[in-house]
C-alpha cells in the first residue's frame, strides 16, 4: 500500500484519524470534532508553536475537523482542501450544536472589514479575505450580520454565485505580497494564488502545486507555443505555477519580485529554467463543468 500523504491525511507518529485505522497502524486514533474558523484568517503550522513554519492558512468560516486539542493548539484537517496542521484553538468554535454553521454567502471582494455594528464609522473587528464564507443572519444599512460582526453587503455574494473570468480575478491580485504558506489577499504563495482564483470561479483545487497539477486536465499536445493556450490555462513547473492571461503574458505569485506580477511567457520560462534547471512540466486547463454546486 502506498504511503499516505501527511499533508492531506491526519497522520502523526503518535496519532491518526479513526477513519484511517484500516489503512495504517498508529498507537492511538482520534474521532473528528467539527469546527469552523471565527477569525479573519489564521496560520496552519506543521507543529504546535508560533515559531513553526507556515504551511498554509485557514480563512474565516472554513470548516475543519479537530483531532486533538492540547496546550492551546488544535490539530486539524481543513475540509476545503484537506490540508492538515496545527492552529490556535481560540480561533475555532465547534459546530456540533451550531445553528448558524451553514454558510449563505462568501466574500467576493479581495478583502473586506468586519464591523461590530452596521456602521462604517465603527472601528473594524477583523479583516476577511476573498473566498471566506459567512452566514448572513440579518441585514441592516447595507450590511449583513455574520453573527461575529457586520460585513458590507456589496463585498459578498451568495455561496452558489461564482465569477466566470479566471483572468479577471487573478489580475485583481496584482501587487499582492508574496508570502510562503500565505493564502489571503494580504499575502500568498503561487499555489494559493491559483487556488483562490479558481475557487472564486467555483472550481476547487488542492493546496499545493504538485497536487493541483495532478488534479487538473492536461493539455497533452502543447508544444510550447503561446498560440495553443487559452486565458486561464495553468502552466506548471516543479514547485511553481502561473496563470496564462493572453497576449504573451503570465501572472503568478513569485519570490523573484516577492509579489504577484505579470511577465512575458518566454522570459518567465527561461528565468525559471535558468534558476532551477526545471522546464515547464505541463499545462493544465481548468474545467468549468467541475464547478462546486
Amino acid at each position: 500500500m502506498a504511503e499516505l500523504d501527511r499533508r492531506i491525511h491526519p497522520i502523526r507518529d503518535d496519532l491518526a484519524a479513526t477513519q484511517l485505522a484500516d489503512r495504517i497502524d498508529a498507537p492511538n486514533y482520534a474521532e473528528a470534532t467539527p469546527a469552523r474558523l471565527i477569525v479573519g484568517h489564521t496560520p496552519l503550522r506543521n507543529a504546535p508553536s508560533g515559531k513553526a513554519p507556515l504551511d498554509s492558512e485557514l480563512l474565516f468560516g472554513e470548516r475543519v475537523d479537530i483531532y486533538e486539542s492540547k496546550g492551546g493548539w488544535a490539530w486539524v484537517q481543513n475540509q476545503t482542501d484537506q490540508y492538515v496542521g496545527f492552529v490556535d484553538s481560540a480561533a475555532l468554535v465547534t459546530t456540533e450544536n451550531d445553528a448558524d454553521a451553514t454558510p449563505s454567502h462568501r466574500v467576493s471582494a479581495l478583502r473586506t472589514y468586519l464591523y461590530p455594528e452596521p456602521d462604517l464609522k465603527t472601528p473594524p473587528l477583523d479583516l476577511l479575505s476573498l473566498s471566506s464564507e459567512v452566514t448572513v443572519l440579518d441585514e441592516r444599512n447595507g450590511f449583513g450580520d455574520s453573527g461575529h460582526g457586520w460585513i458590507w453587503g456589496g463585498h459578498v455574494s451568495p455561496v452558489d454565485q461564482f465569477e466566470t473570468n479566471i483572468v479577471a480575478v487573478a489580475c485583481a491580485f496584482l501587487g499582492t505580497p508574496y508570502l510562503w504558506g500565505g493564502r489571503t489577499s494580504v499575502g500568498l504563495d503561487c499555489s494559493a494564488f491559483v487556488q483562490l482564483a479558481l475557487a472564486s470561479c467555483g472550481i476547487q483545487v488542492p493546496r499545493d502545486t504538485d497536487m493541483q497539477e495532478n488534479a487538473l486536465s492536461k493539455l497533452d499536445d502543447w508544444s510550447g507555443e503561446a498560440e495553443m493556450l487559452e486565458p486561464g490555462d495553468l502552466i506548471f513547473w516543479k514547485g511553481h505555477v502561473a496563470i496564462w492571461i493572453g497576449q504573451n503574458r503570465l501572472i503568478h505569485a513569485n519570490a523573484t519580485h516577492m509579489a504577484v506580477t505579470v511577465g512575458p511567457l518566454q522570459d518567465i520560462v527561461n528565468h525559471i529554467e535558468q534558476a532551477t534547471g526545471e522546464p515547464v512540466s505541463s499545462v493544465r486547463r481548468p474545467n468549468f463543468s467541475q464547478r462546486t454546486s
